[in-house]
């Protein structure tokens, strides 16, 4: 789905599983990374490099609970944080975003159907807007019970473009 180069390592990203380390000299398949028996979840496929602190900011969703964890990767390629965030469902969970203070979540209604999976579906998710959606807002440094979650109408959002704090403190998504 998409690649990136952080601390001198070139991983291609899928939206479920480990990334997989490029050789940077001829592309070839260096095999799965997981930051040195670290990363015990999927890693998704659009990580955030902070152009600041030269962090690399991440989630990985599951079919099982947790289903979401908040990684943070440090300028040396260290995995330094893995924080499980409470889900009610496992949802398709596609993209973050991140600000200088804050991270947004998207808990949205695509949710993870078993009996799809069973039968085989190369998708097993399904549009259920019972289950309703909601943004939620964490500082950096926070954990599950720090995310203030706001509902929203339900929708689905592959890819965010940008976000930042306003004068306010209010984090503006785009």
């Amino acid at each position: 789905v998409s690649v990136i180069d952080h601390a001198g390592r070139l991983l291609a990203l899928g939206e479920v599983g480990f990334p997989f380390e490029l050789s940077t000299t001829d592309l070839s398949t260096v095999g799965p990374y997981d930051f040195a028996g670290q990363l015990k979840t999927w890693m998704t496929a659009h990580p955030k490099l902070d152009p600041v602190t030269g962090e690399m900011l991440m989630f990985g969703y599951g079919i099982e609970a947790p289903f979401l964890t908040f990684h943070r990767v440090d300028p040396t390629g260290a995995l330094t944080r893995s924080v499980p965030i409470d889900l009610p469902a496992s949802v398709m969970m596609h993209d973050l975003q991140i600000t200088a203070t804050k991270v947004v979540f998207m808990d949205l209604p695509i949710v993870f159907d078993l009996n799809l999976a069973i039968a085989g579906s190369p998708f097993p998710f399904r549009w259920d807007p019972s289950t309703g959606a909601r943004l939620g807002v964490m500082p950096r440094d926070g954990g599950s019970t720090d995310v203030i979650w706001m509902d929203i109408d339900p929708c689905f959002i592959f890819h965010t473009m940008n976000a930042h704090d306003d004068a306010s403190g209010n984090v503006v998504l785009e």
